[in-house]
């Protein structure tokens, strides 16, 4: 029933919805994402999955196009749950794919780890999410989909860097990846990297561990626009700082001292073993970018056997999220590079 309800809605989109390259546009935003993607994300069938461990329920959602012409493993960012990728769903199935996704251990619908503040975002180690991707991998995606033609990877910030320690580790099952803004190093501002790395390693070594980092507080969904790091885009921004407030129980803070410091030791081992990544990259690069640091995606994009770096000079790190004339730009080459033979 509920794949039937996604065709219909893929019907109805194409009869009513007014020309443009992609999803809807920043005119009309509001109510065109009200009236197009939220009926299409509730068409959606969700369901949960097993962690590598075994010991956590982690929530996924799929939506299967009755012509697909391929399917897209999407992997969020840190502190971003499934529900933040609406619109994308959205776009992606527009454009006739079959779309799967899931909410990391740690944050989104998936069990918070860190039991005395939710909010708290928190991993014991860095190479579970990994796992975990694996898992979702042989147990989710191959059984529907065991051949690698025509199955693709789009994954964003820390799952661009989840995504990319996979690929050094596993055997590609995907024809072709890409990368938004991968978390390959983090900007530690104000600290530097080594001065930060000490602080969270003292944290975790005294027990402090699981509570926020240095500078990190609960969200309480009261932010403003100009104060934003992740993107110019106004109206894109207001939805998901309502998404905020209609569902807190996905609502991620900030870091725990032991995330950061997982985070900074693996994203050093990705990155020395970016050239063991076989897959066909494609690798968006946010020229404005406070979240992560563009020098190690040059250069690992450059170690990498396969990769094809493309910059965005004016975005901020959340490129698929951003104005209209860089996220369609995005997506065109998005759509140009998953349908190459």
């Amino acid at each position: 029933m509920k794949y039937a309800l996604t065709a219909l809605f893929l019907i109805l989109c194409s009869l009513f919805h007014a020309p443009h390259s992609f999803a809807i546009s920043e005119k009309n935003y509001q109510q065109n994402y009200q009236e197009l993607v939220v009926p299409f994300l509730k068409s959606g069938e969700t369901f949960n999955f097993q962690s590598s461990d075994g010991k956590l329920a982690l929530s996924a959602i799929r939506f299967i196009h009755p012509k697909e012409k391929g399917l897209i493993v999407v992997l969020n960012g840190q502190s971003e749950p499934w529900l933040k990728y609406a619109e994308i769903f959205y776009d992606l199935y527009q454009q006739g794919y079959s779309v799967y996704s899931y909410d990391h251990r740690g944050q989104g619908l998936s069990p918070h780890l860190a039991p005395h503040n939710p909010q708290i975002g928190h991993v014991d180690h860095f190479i579970e999410y990994v796992l975990d991707l694996n898992e979702f991998m042989e147990k989710v995606i191959k059984p529907v989909h065991p051949q690698s033609k025509n199955l693709f990877l789009l994954a964003h910030s820390m799952g661009g860097g989840i995504s990319a320690e996979y690929l050094e580790l596993y055997n590609s099952p995907f024809q072709a990846v890409a990368l938004n803004a991968p978390m390959l190093r983090i900007n530690t501002k104000p600290y530097p990297e080594k001065i930060a790395r000490a602080i969270v390693e003292v944290s975790k070594t005294i027990g402090l561990g699981r509570r926020y980092a240095l500078g990190k507080h609960d969200d309480h969904c009261d932010g403003i626009f100009e104060n934003n790091r992740v993107t110019s885009s106004a109206v894109r921004w207001a939805i998901n700082n309502e998404l905020c407030k209609t569902h807190p129980e996905t609502v991620i803070g900030g870091p725990s001292s032991g995330w950061v410091n997982e985070s900074l030791r693996e994203t050093k081992f990705i990155r020395a073993n970016a050239s063991k990544i076989a897959a066909n990259v494609l690798l968006f690069q946010a020229g404005a970018d406070q979240i992560v640091l563009n020098d190690a995606e040059t250069e690992a994009c450059a170690q990498m056997q396969n990769c094809k770096l493309s910059i965005f000079p004016t975005a901020q790190h959340e490129i698929l999220m951003e104005q209209d004339s860089i996220r369609d730009s995005a997506f065109q080459q998005i759509e140009a590079f998953f349908s190459k033979d």
